[in-house]
Protein backbone atom coordinates (compact mmCIF):
# COMPACT_ATOMS: atom_id res chain seq x y z
CA UNK A 1 0.00 0.00 0.00
CA UNK A 2 1.23 3.27 -0.92
CA UNK A 3 0.72 4.29 3.20
CA UNK A 4 2.18 8.20 2.42
CA UNK A 5 -0.69 8.85 -0.22
CA UNK A 6 -3.15 7.19 2.08
CA UNK A 7 -1.86 9.19 5.46
CA UNK A 8 -2.33 12.47 3.18
CA UNK A 9 -5.24 11.74 1.72
CA UNK A 10 -6.72 11.04 5.65
CA UNK A 11 -5.38 14.03 6.88
CA UNK A 12 -6.71 16.20 3.77
CA UNK A 13 -10.17 14.93 4.01
CA UNK A 14 -10.20 14.11 8.02
CA UNK A 15 -12.14 10.98 7.40
CA UNK A 16 -14.15 9.93 10.34
CA UNK A 17 -13.34 6.75 10.29
CA UNK A 18 -9.36 7.43 10.70
CA UNK A 19 -8.95 6.21 14.46
CA UNK A 20 -12.09 3.84 14.59
CA UNK A 21 -9.21 0.82 13.22
CA UNK A 22 -6.62 -0.64 14.28
CA UNK A 23 -3.50 0.05 11.36
CA UNK A 24 -3.77 -3.35 9.72
CA UNK A 25 -7.19 -2.57 8.65
CA UNK A 26 -6.77 1.25 7.82
CA UNK A 27 -5.80 0.35 3.96
CA UNK A 28 -8.57 -1.24 3.44
CA UNK A 29 -10.98 1.91 4.53
CA UNK A 30 -12.24 3.77 1.26
CA UNK A 31 -11.74 7.60 1.93
CA UNK A 32 -14.94 10.02 1.41
CA UNK A 33 -13.90 12.15 -0.96
CA UNK A 34 -17.21 14.03 -1.54
CA UNK A 35 -19.12 16.78 0.22
CA UNK A 36 -21.80 14.53 2.17
CA UNK A 37 -22.69 16.08 4.77
CA UNK A 38 -26.26 15.17 7.17
CA UNK A 39 -28.44 16.99 5.32
CA UNK A 40 -28.22 15.02 1.91
CA UNK A 41 -30.82 12.27 0.87
CA UNK A 42 -28.56 9.34 0.66
CA UNK A 43 -31.07 8.11 -2.67
CA UNK A 44 -30.19 11.53 -4.50
CA UNK A 45 -26.30 11.89 -3.37
CA UNK A 46 -23.50 10.86 -5.00
CA UNK A 47 -21.08 9.82 -2.90
CA UNK A 48 -17.06 9.23 -4.17
CA UNK A 49 -14.99 6.84 -2.04
CA UNK A 50 -10.98 6.30 -2.66
CA UNK A 51 -9.72 3.24 -1.79
CA UNK A 52 -5.39 3.92 -2.06
CA UNK A 53 -3.78 0.75 -3.28
CA UNK A 54 0.47 0.09 -4.12
CA UNK A 55 3.01 2.20 -5.67
CA UNK A 56 0.51 5.28 -5.98
CA UNK A 57 -2.52 3.29 -7.51
CA UNK A 58 -5.93 3.97 -6.30
CA UNK A 59 -9.48 3.16 -7.04
CA UNK A 60 -12.16 5.46 -7.60
CA UNK A 61 -15.77 4.77 -7.12
CA UNK A 62 -18.80 6.77 -7.96
CA UNK A 63 -22.01 5.51 -6.55
CA UNK A 64 -25.72 6.95 -6.64
CA UNK A 65 -28.88 7.90 -8.35
CA UNK A 66 -26.77 9.98 -10.76
CA UNK A 67 -27.32 9.27 -14.55
CA UNK A 68 -24.24 6.98 -16.22
CA UNK A 69 -23.64 7.97 -20.16
CA UNK A 70 -21.95 6.10 -22.70
CA UNK A 71 -18.70 8.61 -22.72
CA UNK A 72 -18.93 7.90 -18.67
CA UNK A 73 -18.93 4.41 -19.10
CA UNK A 74 -16.37 4.43 -21.52
CA UNK A 75 -13.95 6.10 -19.88
CA UNK A 76 -14.33 3.91 -16.96
CA UNK A 77 -13.54 0.90 -18.95
CA UNK A 78 -10.42 2.56 -20.71
CA UNK A 79 -9.37 3.15 -17.35
CA UNK A 80 -9.71 -0.72 -15.88
CA UNK A 81 -12.79 0.39 -13.83
CA UNK A 82 -16.36 -0.16 -14.66
CA UNK A 83 -20.04 0.94 -14.30
CA UNK A 84 -23.23 -0.32 -13.44
CA UNK A 85 -26.02 1.44 -15.13
CA UNK A 86 -28.91 -0.25 -13.07
CA UNK A 87 -27.18 0.34 -9.28
CA UNK A 88 -25.40 3.47 -10.25
CA UNK A 89 -22.02 2.86 -9.93
CA UNK A 90 -18.47 4.13 -11.66
CA UNK A 91 -15.00 2.88 -10.61
CA UNK A 92 -12.01 3.86 -12.09
CA UNK A 93 -8.78 2.36 -11.64
CA UNK A 94 -5.92 5.34 -11.65
CA UNK A 95 -2.50 6.21 -10.61
CA UNK A 96 -1.37 9.37 -9.62
CA UNK A 97 0.09 10.39 -12.77
CA UNK A 98 -2.97 9.82 -14.70
CA UNK A 99 -5.09 12.22 -12.80
CA UNK A 100 -6.38 14.36 -15.20
CA UNK A 101 -8.15 11.85 -16.18
CA UNK A 102 -10.68 12.65 -13.48
CA UNK A 103 -11.23 16.17 -14.78
CA UNK A 104 -12.12 14.68 -18.16
CA UNK A 105 -14.91 12.65 -15.65
CA UNK A 106 -15.48 15.81 -14.28
CA UNK A 107 -16.47 17.50 -17.43
CA UNK A 108 -18.24 13.99 -18.33
CA UNK A 109 -20.50 14.72 -15.40
CA UNK A 110 -21.15 18.05 -16.26
CA UNK A 111 -22.97 17.21 -19.66
CA UNK A 112 -25.43 15.01 -17.48
CA UNK A 113 -26.33 18.31 -14.96
CA UNK A 114 -29.75 18.64 -16.81
CA UNK A 115 -30.37 14.87 -16.75
CA UNK A 116 -31.79 14.27 -13.13
CA UNK A 117 -35.39 13.41 -14.27
CA UNK A 118 -33.96 10.15 -15.91
CA UNK A 119 -33.31 9.23 -12.81
CA UNK A 120 -35.81 10.36 -10.64
CA UNK A 121 -33.36 12.51 -9.05
CA UNK A 122 -34.80 16.07 -9.51
CA UNK A 123 -31.63 17.53 -7.44
CA UNK A 124 -29.24 16.57 -9.57
CA UNK A 125 -28.55 19.83 -11.17
CA UNK A 126 -27.35 20.86 -7.31
CA UNK A 127 -26.05 17.93 -6.38
CA UNK A 128 -23.90 17.05 -10.20
CA UNK A 129 -22.26 20.46 -9.13
CA UNK A 130 -21.03 19.17 -6.13
CA UNK A 131 -19.50 16.09 -7.61
CA UNK A 132 -17.73 18.03 -10.16
CA UNK A 133 -16.41 20.38 -7.15
CA UNK A 134 -15.14 17.22 -5.00
CA UNK A 135 -13.64 15.67 -8.26
CA UNK A 136 -12.03 18.94 -8.98
CA UNK A 137 -10.61 19.18 -5.26
CA UNK A 138 -9.48 15.69 -5.53
CA UNK A 139 -7.31 16.73 -8.69
CA UNK A 140 -5.99 19.20 -6.69
CA UNK A 141 -5.29 17.56 -3.52
CA UNK A 142 -3.10 14.39 -5.39
CA UNK A 143 -1.31 17.21 -7.31
CA UNK A 144 -0.02 18.42 -3.84
CA UNK A 145 0.54 15.45 -2.50
CA UNK A 146 3.14 14.81 -5.94
CA UNK A 147 4.52 18.05 -4.95
CA UNK A 148 4.85 17.46 -1.62
CA UNK A 149 7.18 14.67 -2.89
CA UNK A 150 8.89 16.52 -5.40
CA UNK A 151 9.84 18.82 -2.27
CA UNK A 152 11.35 16.17 0.29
Amino acid sequence: MSSKLHQFLLETYENRHMFTFSKKKMSDIPIQIDDQDDNDKLDEFCNIFCIVGSNDNFRIELSGNFPITKEISDLAEIYNGFSDTINGKVILQLNTEQIEVLTDLADKIRKTSFSGPSVNNANWISISARTISSLYRFVRTIKEFKNTRKIN
